[in-house]
């Protein structure tokens, strides 16, 4: 029978919001190899002998390579019965989690893939903030701003009921709104900077894309210290209901 190796989803922060599919797992795990925006006390559900290893990759501080984190699935997987990859997060949403999952069948294992609920759409709950709100907009569109050029060339224009949902942006904010101003986008256009949502550090700080092209550089300094955080944008930010 061909070994298992697991890829699970964290959720984005909460405890609360692990899956009992999640906790399941942990509870038999072997081994734990886990992100920096996993929540510990998610660890709390695993067995007092269990092999807890950090492998967290933040931005300019990757403790561990992404070839190193394949490598230690596999080994971990030659020698250990259940070994569980903890993700921020579910693993196929900018987790890289496709990388690890070709380099578990190439190693001859079988990837099992436990989804977790995804900051992407979570986190703006959590706000009140709806990424699908038929008196705002009828689509989201969820895009990494951590590559500016790919950004610039995937956002080509302006959908008013559309709503944008940025993750990794945050030290390109300034850029990002640049970009999207140059795109077409109205300047009154509401832009939420989501902060570490579903956690007890959660904050948001809702702007205009105009009042933010006028901000200076000490502003985009002190936006940076609130990563972990997502941009949104759209009309959606100005639900009634927002907290």
């Amino acid at each position: 029978m061909v070994k298992k190796i697991y890829l699970v989803g964290a959720g984005p922060g909460d405890v609360e919001l692990l899956t009992l599919k999640a906790v399941n797992i942990l509870k038999q795990a072997d081994v734990v190899l886990y992100d920096a925006l996993v929540n510990p006390e998610a660890l709390d559900f695993c067995r007092p002998d269990v092999i807890k290893e950090y492998v967290g990759k933040r931005k300019d501080r990757h403790l561990k390579k992404q070839s190193e984190i394949n490598e230690l699935l596999v080994e971990y997987g030659k020698t250990h019965k259940v070994v569980v990859r903890l993700k921020g997060g579910t693993p196929f949403v900018f987790g890289r989690g496709y990388e690890e999952v070709r380099a578990i069948k190439d190693a001859g294992f079988e990837p099992i893939i436990i989804s977790g609920v995804s900051a992407t759409t979570s986190v703006p709950e959590s706000f009140m903030i709806p990424s699908i709100d038929r008196k705002f907009n009828d689509s989201y569109r969820t895009i990494t701003g951590h590559d500016i050029e790919v950004f610039s060339d995937i956002v080509t224009s302006y959908h008013s009921r559309e709503n944008l949902v940025i993750m990794m942006g945050i030290y390109h904010l300034k850029e990002i709104v640049n970009i999207l101003i140059s795109k077409g986008f109205p300047l009154d256009l509401p832009i939420a900077i989501l902060s570490k949502g579903s956690t007890k550090d959660a904050s948001k700080r809702s702007f205009t894309l105009g009042e933010i092209e006028e901000k200076n550089d000490d502003f985009f300094t002190e936006i940076r210290s609130l990563t972990p955080a997502m941009i949104f944008v759209g009309a959606s930010v100005n639900s009634k209901y927002n907290s």
